[in-house]
């Protein structure tokens, strides 16, 4: 018999050894996550689109605060269980420059917010979020505060724009 003849010829049978490669298919575990940030995040919307169906001013604006208060809740929980989701540890100091970016971007619109440069503070907050989430999904950052601040404030920009173009003042 020849070497050739004594390889082994491959088979188009699936192996039954476990596979090395990850499932792109969440586990029974995140399920409950995505789940839950779902149905944040529907609740959100609709507590947000109350506003326009109470007839009470006070009570209007409460429901809008409140339904984006839950869409950012929303948002921690998904972005936290994508980051737990990769294998990643979360943390309470940035790692990556994106990270520390996105947080001088978060705490100087906070500092300008009350100042006669209150608009650039809505800018400021825009580019945190903006860089936030690209230090998240590219850098791999895991940092607490790299989630909830900046996120925070791009939902609060967002919440603000939105009501000054939706509702106005009244």
């Amino acid at each position: 018999m020849s070497t050739l003849d004594q390889r082994r010829k491959p088979s188009r049978q699936p192996s039954r050894q476990p596979s090395r490669q990850p499932s792109r298919q969440p586990s029974r575990q995140q399920a409950p996550g995505r789940r839950a940030a779902l149905a944040l995040g529907i609740l959100g919307v609709l507590v947000a689109a109350a506003t326009f169906v109470v007839p009470n001013p006070t009570l209007a604006d409460l429901c809008w605060a409140l339904g984006f208060a839950i869409l950012f809740v929303a948002l921690v929980v998904t972005v936290v269980g994508a980051v737990r989701a990769r294998g990643d540890r979360l943390g309470a100091v940035p790692t990556s420059a994106g990270g520390w970016v996105s947080l001088a971007c978060f705490f100087a619109a906070v500092a300008l917010a009350f100042t006669a440069f209150g608009e650039i503070s809505l800018a400021l907050g825009l580019v945190s979020a903006a860089s936030a989430v690209g230090a998240i999904s590219v850098s791999r950052e895991r940092s607490v505060p790299v989630i909830m601040l900046p996120l925070l404030g791009g939902v609060f920009v967002l919440a603000f724009v939105l009501g000054e173009l939706l509702i106005g003042h009244g």
